[in-house]
């Protein structure tokens, strides 16, 4: 039996724990409300923002996503579908988000700022050659808005057409001089060409981390001889893992002691490695601070990522020996579904029956607490923990491993072992364009979309090159 509840007290408990900064169970309040008035934007709204502040980001799409079910966009507003549609690409649901803008246009033609969200969420949602001729026709009501302007880069940039995306960052800083965002898909857009001394410095706004509360000094290439300093962490996990490698060159610059911080799960395989590593939050004092993804940038690499230090990480131990049978391939179709960009980069359920059909190979399940969505005689699911010394000796087991783009790629990267990264259109930037190599992971191969979405067509490349014997 449902107990009745009052809206507006309800409603009052949500605001004062969020005002006490008590997010987790102010969302958990609004979305009590939002129950009760599931078409009320506002409501859901609410929901959304107290989540991201609480650090949900899953739930916080979800209310929206739920939100948007319920509100009969098609019938609303357009200043409320517009807010919704807001909220939806930012938490990574660009196809619902791109719905909204569409229903905002149809009632607005000619509002530039509705059109250039439209276009954005188009280019979110995989779909850049349709987005290009949105934003003209934004560009065509005002060209002079920055964020506009801003939007066109980040179109071309997904097209792979990074000159002209150059050209619209360069219109856009004019107006906009020192804007952060601009100068951070700057430095993406530079980054995506190739590794440069120009793209590491864009590369500084992304938002630095919370400096540590040791009272360390934060470096920037200052003389490290005799002094200590702690890499602190930031981003996911598969950064840190792509990332330490440059940790070795503050030792070579005369530090007597690095620190690495990094997520707890990592805490064994790090310390296998070699590196001295600490969880996050349990950073001794040192002299010195850096944020990890800064490395680059502060040691003044340029284009010099290290690819021949590879490998890197190690379990530690002797691998055992190659057992004969069939190949042994690791899979990986989801990452984190925290990522903002999860339905460009995994494998949807007809892409994933393609990949395990692939004849001659015995799959290896290496998606944790995710179990294959259909039955297949070919595959394995071994027990994962989460913790990545565990995971990094079962890639030692394998003949190879093929991933989306994920913190297991980079770990396979990272140690060495033959791995099959499997790329949207539109990749991220450290995976650059128009070639199957990448000078971060020599035993990488990058496998492409050849069109926006094309998962089947980036299958069929992926046959030929897996390897046939261990």
């Amino acid at each position: 039996m449902n107990v009745p509840f009052d809206v507006e007290s309800t409603l009052a408990a949500g605001l004062v724990a969020l005002e006490g900064e008590r997010f987790a169970e102010a969302a958990t309040a609004f979305a009590r409300v939002q129950q009760a008035m599931p078409h009320d934007i506002a409501v859901a709204l609410m929901v959304a923002n107290a989540w991201r502040l609480s650090g949900d980001t899953v739930a916080e799409r979800e209310a929206l996503l739920h939100s948007y079910r319920a509100s009969r966009a098609d019938d609303a507003d357009a200043a409320p579908v517009y807010q919704l549609g807001a909220a939806l690409l930012d938490a990574g649901a660009p196809t619902e988000a791109r719905r909204c803008f569409e229903h905002v246009v149809r009632q607005r033609p000619k509002d530039a700022a509705a059109l250039g969200a439209l276009a954005s969420a188009t280019r979110a949602d995989g779909d850049p050659h349709k987005a290009w001729p949105i934003i003209q026709r934004a560009m065509a009501v005002t060209s002079k808005q920055p964020a506009l302007l801003l939007t066109a880069a980040q179109i071309r940039h997904a097209l792979g057409d990074l000159t002209r995306a150059r050209y619209w960052l360069d219109r856009a800083e004019a107006i906009r001089p020192g804007h952060g965002p601009t100068r951070l898909q700057r430095g993406l857009t530079s980054l995506l060409g190739g590794a440069t001394a120009a793209g590491w410095a864009d590369f500084e706004h992304r938002g630095l981390p919370t400096p540590p509360t040791t009272g360390a000094a934060p470096w920037r290439g200052e003389p490290l001889t005799g002094q200590t300093i702690l890499v602190t962490s930031e981003q996911g996990q598969g950064d840190h893992f792509q990332f330490i490698r440059f940790a070795i060159d503050l030792v070579a610059r005369g530090a007597t002691r690095v620190v690495i911080e990094c997520h707890p799960a990592a805490l064994t395989l790090f310390v296998a490695s070699g590196f001295d590593a600490v969880v996050k939050g349990e950073a001794p004092a040192t002299d010195w601070y850096v944020p990890m993804l800064s490395l680059p940038y502060r040691l003044a690499i340029g284009a010099d990522v290290a690819g021949a230090r590879v490998p890197y990480l190690s379990t530690g131990r002797t691998a055992p020996p190659r057992q004969a049978g069939p190949r042994r391939i690791g899979l990986v179709w989801q990452g984190n579904p925290a990522f903002l960009a999860t339905s460009l980069r995994d494998l949807d359920l007809s892409a994933l029956q393609h990949v395990v059909d692939i004849p001659d190979v015995e799959w290896v399940s290496m998606q944790l607490g995710k179990p294959l969505p259909f039955e297949h005689p070919r595959f394995t699911t071994v027990p994962l923990t989460g913790d990545w010394l565990a995971t990094a000796r079962l890639v030692e087991e394998l003949d190879a491993v093929v991933s989306i783009d994920s913190a297991i790629a980079h770990l396979a990267g990272a140690m060495g072992r033959p791995v099959y990264t499997l790329l949207p259109y539109t990749p991220d930037w450290r995976w650059g364009l128009g070639t199957d190599a990448t000078p971060w992971y020599p035993s990488m191969r990058l496998v492409r979309q050849p069109a926006p979405r094309d998962w089947p067509g980036a299958i069929r490349a992926l046959r030929a090159p897996l390897p046939r014997t261990a």
